[in-house]
């Protein structure tokens, strides 16, 4: 379901209006997602901080025949699954599906991805810089922590 900052279900036709009316600006270009995002973060709740969630991404050319599965683990945030798609998006790397999943304050998303080619992501310059890109885009913009990476692939 969707929540808002606080965590709480969205409810009522106003807000779940007001929610399509944004999603609508934003896939046709008209919103600037990282400027809102920006703009929220502040009034973010700070209090889940106590919980460590360790960055983590995992790539696999096994599982499957056509595409390359990424896996990344992180903490939830706002604008989380904007920035994971985005550092795949800079890369040219398409998102042919993604599978998205929250356990309290961690996430585990799944991608699977093509190259600008519409091929398995085998270069491996490509491979180390879409992993460089996801953990970035892991860690919190809101702290000055180094982040602790935890990668794998296949």
């Amino acid at each position: 379901g969707v929540q808002d900052l606080e965590g709480k279900a969205f409810a009522g036709a106003e807000r779940l209006s007001r929610l399509g009316s944004r999603i609508e600006l934003a896939l046709s270009g008209r919103l600037d997602i990282a400027a809102e995002l920006a703009r929220l973060r502040p009034s973010y709740p700070r209090s889940d901080r106590v919980f460590k969630v360790l960055p983590r991404v995992l790539i696999d050319n096994s599982a499957s025949d056509t595409h390359t599965v990424i896996e990344v683990n992180g903490r939830d945030r706002p604008g989380l699954l904007y920035a994971l798609t985005r550092a795949l998006a800079e890369l040219k790397l398409q998102v042919s599906s993604a599978k998205i999943s929250t356990y309290g304050e961690r996430v585990v998303d799944v991608f699977y991805v093509k190259d600008a080619f519409g091929l398995q992501v085998t270069h491996p310059k490509l491979l180390q810089q879409a992993r460089a890109a996801l953990l970035a885009a892991l860690a919190d913009p809101a702290s000055r922590a180094p982040v602790e990476p935890v990668v794998a692939a296949q």
